[in-house]
């Protein structure tokens, strides 16, 4: 299945292309990964050299009203989906675990929901920072409206 990335959030670079090819094990990606990045290359993408000083994004977070996401499917990761642009950046990889997850900001504290339990501030940053964000605040600024979906996870970690 498809999971498209944007490249850029509110003005600046999200370096989600980076921190996703940080999450893969070096062995899957050592022989394969000049080949991609020949290909960003040929969409102007200019994949950051600061690179590997970057923190991993190991999972993402999306709506799922019609449970299309499941254990075991396929995850083809893009940039510029539907359009003459459309590269996948990454190779392809298997889920590994769907959680659920109900975030609700109001003006004075925001309350996220993992599997049915209300997860502390500590737990908060570091799903933001896990999630790619540069901050709690970045990820909330994303986040600005009360979510129901579900984490996607093509690593081992589970909240």
């Amino acid at each position: 299945m498809t999971l498209s990335f944007s490249t850029q959030l509110n003005g600046k670079p999200t370096y989600f292309i980076e921190k996703i090819w940080q999450s893969f094990p070096d062995e899957k990606t050592a022989d394969i990964f000049s080949d991609f990045l020949d290909g960003m290359d040929m969409v102007d993408y200019n994949f950051s050299n600061n690179a590997i000083d970057m923190r991993k994004k190991i999972h993402t977070i999306r709506e799922d009203k019609s449970n299309r996401w499941k254990v075991g499917n396929k995850i083809h990761f893009v940039i510029n989906n539907r359009t003459p642009k459309r590269y996948q950046f990454a190779p392809i990889v298997i889920v590994k675990n769907i959680q659920n997850i109900t975030i609700t900001p109001n003006s004075e504290i925001f309350r996220i929901n993992i599997d049915g339990q209300w997860i502390t501030d500590s737990k908060i940053e570091k799903l933001a920072l896990n999630d790619g964000f540069e901050s709690v605040n970045d990820f909330f600024n994303c986040f600005k409206e009360d979510f129901v979906g579900v984490i996607i996870h093509w690593t081992n970690l589970k909240y």
